[in-house]
């Protein structure tokens, strides 16, 4: 019934824009993953791990739209493959005022990097890997950029539940996140995001609980291109969890920092060539011990290569290689390591009607 749904959505979307300059794109990742848990192989396969299909309509010069649907052949599906509605909203620019973009629908979240995160490693968004927020949500948001080229500011209310659950698992509490990037000098890029969540009509460890879940979560990043060849990511996660109707409850504060330098070798090689390099560290719990028997603290360390074989008019890439290397430490001693690599083949293509 679900997929039949979406199904139709498309079809009434393709009618929609049959009168619209529309583009029409497709995204797929074919990858292969070796995983190992303290020294025995426990993953070995190949499958599609993404394939998005995009319908973008522009009605007017100031009016556009974007719809994304998520195909997938892992996450355990015992059919094998899997669908998500993964982005439907409207673009209204320059309503409001000058460079400023009105967005309406399942959109994109505005915190950390989540919002431009292109995959330059295999791994997630920092906030998606350590589940801060969803990378998309439902929601009304006011983004654009600030006079003189300054920076970029954004400012949503979202339903809070991200774009995957439905029905008894939808929020009936408004979430709100801003966002505000500052570019001080040419190479340097600094800002932050704070969202505040509050979540209800959940479960909690399987009982039913009504009553809200408090979430209060700061993002703060750094990007500096100030060395040539070089690109440097650094973010700062934090987030406190509390629980407001426990007595007992005391909030818990977990963080993470992630860190992502990448090396462009074309200069050197002749070759569309990048390294890159991830070190994030998870704390679970600040006021525990890392180190304490079922600690959930870990690092984890990524070392890759992307080889862009071909690029659009546009410079985008259009086939690309990537192949990551990645070690997982629990910092519980008693915890098992682990280790991965994975390559992958990331490869698109447009139409524009």
């Amino acid at each position: 019934m679900k997929k039949s749904l979406i199904l139709l959505v498309v079809f009434l979307c393709l009618a929609a824009v049959a009168s619209a300059e529309t583009k029409f794109s497709m995204e797929l990742w074919n990858r292969w993953t070796y995983h190992m848990t303290d020294g025995e192989v426990d993953q070995n396969e190949m499958n599609l791990s993404r394939g998005y299909f995009r319908i973008e309509p522009v009605f007017t010069p100031n009016i556009k739209g974007r719809f994304n649907l998520d195909f997938f052949s892992d996450e355990g599906m015992s059919n094998g493959a899997g669908i998500k509605l993964k982005y439907a909203y409207l673009d209204f620019s320059n309503i409001l005022w000058e460079d400023a973009n009105l967005t309406v629908g399942l959109m994109k979240t505005y915190f950390g990097t989540i919002y431009d995160w292109e995959y330059v490693t295999i791994e997630k968004d920092p906030s998606d890997k350590y589940k801060f927020v969803a990378s998309t949500d439902y929601g009304l948001g006011i983004s654009g950029y600030l006079p003189q080229g300054f920076g970029t500011y954004a400012f949503a209310a979202y339903n809070g539940e991200g774009y995957k659950k439905t029905g008894e698992h939808l929020n009936t509490a408004m979430n709100f996140c801003a966002d505000v990037r500052l570019t001080p000098m040419a190479g340097l890029t600094v800002g932050g995001s704070y969202y505040m969540m509050n979540k209800n009509n959940d479960k909690i460890d399987d009982v039913d609980n009504p009553d809200r879940i408090e979430y209060n979560m700061m993002a703060g990043v750094a990007r500096i291109t100030l060395i040539p060849n070089v690109d440097i990511w650094a973010q700062y996660l934090t987030r406190e969890t509390d629980k407001p109707h426990m007595d007992d409850y005391e909030a818990v504060t977990d963080q993470a920092i992630s860190i992502i330098p990448i090396i462009s070798l074309q200069e050197f090689t002749g070759k569309d060539l990048e390294l890159v390099f991830r070190y994030d560290m998870y704390d679970n719990n600040t006021d525990v011990d890392n180190d304490v028997a079922g600690s959930g603290a870990y690092n984890t360390t990524i070392a890759g290569v992307n080889y862009y074989m071909m690029r659009d008019e546009k410079n985008s890439p259009k086939l690309w290689l990537q192949v990551n290397y990645s070690m997982k430490d629990k910092l519980d001693e008693d915890a098992d390591d682990s280790s991965s690599i994975e390559a992958q083949l990331r490869w698109k293509f447009s139409e524009n009607l």
